[in-house]
């Protein structure tokens, strides 16, 4: 059951239609925001999937389901991966889509990374906006490792765009646990980033690719170096709950650990 404050939250945005640029997933031909394809198309395991994981704000699945819009992703898989922390359990859910058009859903119901993407909003610890981050996720950051030409065209927020993305950034940033979730991604990014670094680093003259090392690290569960990243993101809960107490929610908390 979504509570007054979530239900209104996500109205406001999925009220915003942001659109950076008329028919913007056509311009880089194949919808790669929601494809990648032209990256995935060089791999020889992540190649062999055509599904669309869109990554979901707490509580937007519930939302999706409470307006009955579900059934506008092809596909419709709600994926749920937990990440178990000394206070709690995060929850990381997705949606998965398997849509051969390109868009994993249909533009009105699109998810709100659908519409932020490729700017990453970054908020501090009070939910207010600090900036963006170009490189949305990690296609972006192998785009940037490798000097890669974007896939995606897009750069920049057109004045008449800018009032929808202060509504979507500013309801986001009401909500501690949803900033909290929206910071570890961010920061989960960018270690995965310095992994790839580190491993392009390590291969000296051989010039291999980000791309090239991307695949295997990720196979071989090395892309992310856990012991490092957990206490990282320990870190952070640790300061959000400091904050907010009880206002910081994750599932399932452990009271005895929490002290």
């Amino acid at each position: 059951m979504l509570d007054p404050a979530t239900l209104r939250r996500f109205d406001i945005i999925y009220a915003s239609d942001l659109v950076y640029s008329p028919g913007c997933w056509t311009l880089c031909g194949d919808a790669n925001c929601c494809n990648f394809g032209r990256y995935k198309s060089q791999m020889k395991l992540l190649g062999r999937s055509h599904a669309q994981e869109l990554p979901l704000l707490p509580g937007e699945f519930e939302y999706l389901q409470h307006k009955g819009w579900l059934g506008e992703f092809p596909g419709g898989e709600h994926r749920v991966v937990e990440y178990p922390l000394a206070c709690g359990t995060m929850r990381l859910e997705f949606m998965v889509g398997t849509s051969s058009a390109g868009c994993a859903c249909r533009h009105a119901t699109r998810t709100t990374v659908c519409r932020l993407y490729p700017l990453l909003p970054l908020f501090d610890i009070d939910g207010r906006l600090t900036g963006v981050d170009p490189n949305f996720g990690i296609f972006e950051e192998l785009e940037s490792l490798d000097a890669l030409p974007r896939a995606c065209q897009l750069t920049t927020i057109p004045f008449g765009e800018m009032d929808k993305f202060l509504a979507i950034t500013a309801a986001i940033g009401q909500d501690p646990t949803t900033v909290f979730y929206a910071t570890a991604y961010h920061l989960t990014k960018a270690h995965a980033r310095a992994q790839l670094a580190a491993a392009q680093a390590s291969q000296g003259a051989r010039q291999i690719s980000g791309l090239a090392l991307f695949e295997g690290l990720f196979a071989l569960k090395r892309l992310l170096d856990q012991n490092v990243l957990r206490a990282q993101v320990e870190e952070l809960a640790g300061r959000f709950r400091d904050r907010y107490g009880a206002a910081f929610r994750l599932a399932e908390p452990d009271a005895g650990r929490c002290d």
